[in-house]
């Protein structure tokens, strides 16, 4: 991507001048830039290690209990060497007088990290404090500031493996395995994905605007409703408001020729349920990372990316602290993933 980058900056320059020399400075420097990032939420929802395993950084987590009580910058390196500095915020929900005081900081660093995240924990049902909050940083970052902050927040649910309707799937490939849901608890995922989103974010979502890469005939999308719009050379189909699964049905039903961007857009009207301990859906996370990128922040964002899939090794699985099964009748064990060669 960088060589392809610069070997068309280069040909460019050579037909219209030195100027372009400046634009390419501006791109190597901003790819030199540290990426920041940002994850707001309840304490104990797994923030950090969501950012270990979307980028590959290793930054100490403490499972026990909550020790951020002043904003830190840790600093630290992607799996590639890349600089990243990780904004390890307090946690709110543990008072009413923390939390206000807390909220000046989530409101400068929602305008200023170039990745910006809200974590729900999968295994609760609590929104009202990350409700109140969103209200409160909306209020103190300004009207003009609003949009651009809404629309490039994105939400994700962790610690998904938490959530067990019906079985997890373990699919091993050598020394690798894949883990997913089986349909139940798939189901019950999908209806988080949804309540948080919408929790969260209420009324606001008329003032979000999404965006995807454009596959289908643009003078087709051109017939769709006057809230969605192309820019960039029609690149990109956008759209403003809210988007639930009533709209995204109809729209498929009348404009079927769209019906791939429109499948994206009503995705991300949604959050991400993943899991850092089994990296679960951690692909997903990323591309709603990149669809809400913006400018600089894009190509700092394409750089830092853990290369590494939704799959973990062997290794890791054995040591997930998987169940024993063990027949007391035949004093025998039944099954233990740590025996498995």
């Amino acid at each position: 991507m960088k060589d392809k980058l610069f070997d068309l900056l280069r040909k460019i320059e050579q037909k219209i001048g030195s100027d372009l020399l400046s634009v390419k400075k501006l791109i190597a420097k901003e790819r030199k830039r540290p990426l920041t990032a940002v994850i707001f939420g309840q304490t104990g929802s797994g923030k950090t290690s969501l950012i270990n395993a979307i980028f590959g950084t290793n930054f100490d987590v403490d499972d026990v209990k909550p020790c951020t009580k002043e904003p830190q910058a840790h600093k630290g390196h992607d799996s590639t060497g890349n600089p990243i500095i990780f904004w390890d915020l307090p946690g709110i929900g543990e008072s009413v007088g923390a939390d206000q005081a807390y909220l000046d900081l989530y409101a400068h660093y929602a305008t200023t990290c170039d990745v910006v995240l809200w974590a729900f924990q999968a295994d609760t049902r609590t929104i009202t404090y990350d409700y109140s909050a969103l209200q409160t940083i909306i209020s103190r970052i300004g009207t003009e500031q609003k949009e651009k902050f809404l629309s490039r927040l994105s939400v994700v649910i962790t610690k998904a493996d938490a959530i067990s309707h019906s079985p997890w799937i373990f699919a091993r490939n050598g020394e690798n395995v894949t883990i997913a849901t089986s349909k139940e608890t798939a189901v019950a995922l999908g209806r988080k994905a949804e309540y948080f989103y919408d929790g969260l974010f209420g009324a606001h979502q008329a003032d979000i605007v999404r965006r995807t890469f454009i596959t289908s005939n643009p003078d087709e999308l051109v017939k769709l409703p006057n809230d969605f719009w192309m820019a960039n050379s029609k690149a990109f189909l956008y759209h403003k408001g809210s988007f639930d699964d009533t709209r995204y049905t109809e729209l498929v039903v009348a404009h079927p020729w769209a019906r791939d961007e429109l499948f994206r857009i009503y995705e991300q009207s949604r959050a991400v349920c993943c899991s850092a301990k089994y990296a679960f859906n951690l692909n997903a996370v990323k591309a709603k990372l990149a669809q809400n990128s913006e400018g600089a922040a894009m190509l700092r964002f394409g750089r830092s990316i853990s290369k590494a899939g939704s799959t973990l090794a062997w290794s890791k699985v054995k040591a997930l602290g998987l169940p024993v099964f063990f027949d007391r009748e035949t004093n025998q064990v039944i099954f233990d993933v740590e025996a498995i060669d």
